[in-house]
């Protein structure tokens, strides 16, 4: 079974095959929540598909024009089984202020992820340093989704109890790759990022393209396949779900 731990199927991009694509292999998904409309969705997805796992979040994208959402963000987090998507964008959101945001609206996320002990998976895109100084004032278990950090924040991530993902652009990227090679599995996970950051420039990502990224790790750490998909979803029972044991698994 492969795991796909960080999608956005809710997305426009999937409403004429949706059900084509969560079926076409055998897969678990964690369909990510960025905004109020969206947590809404993934909780309906979760109803509706047997192997679809809704997590709620608030992406950092979006406090500039939708910080008005947060709260009820907030208080839908009790709904699921995992908090995602949260965490701290510098790439696109450059103001000091709005910055200092983010990471306020982090902390709360965080502590409702320690507060329901649920697992945190987060983004971080140019806002590292900040998010790797916040983290020890919580006891969560995180993920850090389609890290594009170097090998020594990886190591620094892995220390602090994390886990790192990768998406299937892992294909066409050497910088992740050299990252996964100094990686040892047990600290690895695999997403797409859906309908993003695909195998691909400028094509439609998807949850089955996960396959891709096990078959990547497989060949930079010199395993089988088997093993990758072994490892990876031991590290999502275990890891992420922790002692959760509602979820069904496809078999």
């Amino acid at each position: 079974m492969y795991i796909d731990a960080h999608a956005h199927i809710d997305v426009k991009e999937f409403d004429q095959d949706r059900d084509v694509v969560v079926n076409e292999c055998k897969i678990l998904i964690v369909n990510a929540g960025v905004d109020l409309n969206s947590n809404l969705r993934s909780l309906e997805l979760e109803r509706k598909y047997r192997n679809v796992i809704a997590a709620i979040g608030f992406h950092p994208e979006f406090i500039k024009d939708k910080e008005q959402e947060i709260l009820k963000s907030l208080e839908l987090t009790e709904r699921a089984r995992i908090i995602s998507e949260i965490g701290l964008d510098y790439y696109w959101i450059k103001e000091e202020e709005l910055r200092k945001k983010q990471l306020n609206v982090l902390e709360l996320f965080l502590q409702k992820a320690e507060r329901e002990n649920k697992t945190a998976i987060i983004h971080v895109r140019g806002g590292m340093k900040d998010l790797l100084s916040t983290l020890p004032s919580y006891k969560v278990r995180f993920v850090i989704h389609a890290f594009e950090g170097s090998v020594k924040d990886a190591k620094k991530i892995i220390d602090l109890g994390g886990l790192i993902s990768f998406p299937p652009v892992l294909v066409r990227d050497k910088y992740r790759q050299e990252v996964v090679k100094q990686v040892e599995l047990d600290y690895l996970m695999t997403e797409t990022d859906s309908p993003f950051l695909g195998p691909e420039k400028n094509t439609r990502n998807k949850p089955c393209n996960v396959a891709l990224t096990v078959k990547k790790i497989s060949e930079l750490k010199n395993v089988e396949e088997n093993e990758v998909i072994e490892k990876i979803t031991k590290n999502f029972k275990e890891k992420i779900l922790a002692s959760n044991d509602r979820i069904p698994f496809p078999q």
